[in-house]
């Protein structure tokens, strides 16, 4: 037992990882072969340094930043790290970074960047991160953004996989927003505000989109060439919007390759214009209910008898 001790105490220290920690920043090993670094409740650039040197040239699998007050991070804060996974939790930032580009030296390393909960009150500037050409994922739950320009085409060149833009205000989106994100298997901007969106914002075509994630929104109907040349989409959702039909000229196209479609809790009304999905198999995972008429309500679509299906 003492020699299994005197292994993991020394696998501990030669990752990096030590029982002493210099505030605000603390570590633990993960799986024994990278490390897991948090640091709480810092407000001093200077000491976070400090903290995170001690870490340089170890690899980090996620690095966590946690109810944090800071005028801005150092472009070069990170230079001499091998980072993995960025989280940002709670945090204030006047600016993200002090110059054009940030997290210089994470270039190659960091594949997932989540900003949660925090404000960075200069705004966004995408190009911020545009040299992360291994990042991968970007992930914003609550972060403050109120509108998508054209300026997100920054990232466009970054190959990411997965964009999530989630619980915010967004209300307005270019046009073309999305449109040069031809990696995107994943897309999201849940819970927001969204009145509309445009089939341009979108790559086209979108040939490696699998799903699209537009739930908890303000959207009442769909353009008819939404989901045209999306040949690998399997999953859409758009519960909790304000959509009443399941229009056959904007499901056609990709229906047959669905394998989840959630439409619950839109205002449906399930009446003639429905009649085609009778002759069509649904998705293995359908989620959608009748709001109209009255005698439909709380129906499944997948329910539905073409006799309860008049205008």
């Amino acid at each position: 037992m003492i020699v299994v001790l005197c292994i993991i105490s020394l696998l501990s220290v030669a990752l990096g990882c030590y029982q002493e920690f210099i505030p605000p920043c603390s570590c633990r090993s993960f799986n024994s072969l990278t490390l897991e670094i948090t640091c709480k409740d810092a407000t001093d650039i200077e000491q976070l340094q400090v903290s995170l040197h001690k870490f340089q040239n170890s690899p980090i699998r996620t690095l966590y930043i946690i109810n944090s007050s800071l005028q801005y991070l150092p472009s070069t804060i990170f230079s001499s790290f091998n980072i993995e996974r960025l989280h940002f939790v709670n945090c204030t930032f006047n600016a993200l970074t002090d110059s054009d580009v940030a997290f210089v030296g994470l270039e190659k390393s960091l594949k997932n960047l989540t900003v949660e909960e925090s404000t960075i009150y200069s705004g966004w500037n995408w190009k911020h991160l545009k040299k992360l050409t291994g990042l991968m994922e970007i992930r914003t739950v609550k972060a403050g953004l109120d509108e998508i320009d054209w300026d997100i085409a920054d990232i466009s060149l970054l190959n990411l996989l997965s964009l999530q833009l989630m619980q915010d205000s967004i209300s307005y989106i270019d046009d073309w927003a999305f449109a040069r994100f031809k990696a995107l298997k994943v897309f999201s901007l849940k819970n927001n505000l969204i009145p509309e969106v445009k089939r341009s914002m979108f790559p086209d075509p979108a040939t490696n989109l699998i799903q699209i994630n537009l739930s908890q929104n303000k959207i009442e109907e769909l353009p008819l060439d939404i989901f045209t040349n999306m040949p690998n989409l399997v999953s859409i959702l758009l519960a909790e919007n304000s959509i009443v039909t399941i229009d056959m000229k904007t499901f056609a196209p990709v229906w047959s390759q669905l394998y989840k479609i959630d439409l619950l809790d839109n205002p449906l009304r399930c009446d003639c214009r429905l009649k085609w999905l009778m002759d069509r198999k649904f998705p293995e995972n359908t989620r959608a209910e009748c709001r109209e008429p009255l005698k439909l309500n709380g129906t499944r679509i997948i329910k539905l008898h073409p006799d309860d299906l008049w205008c």
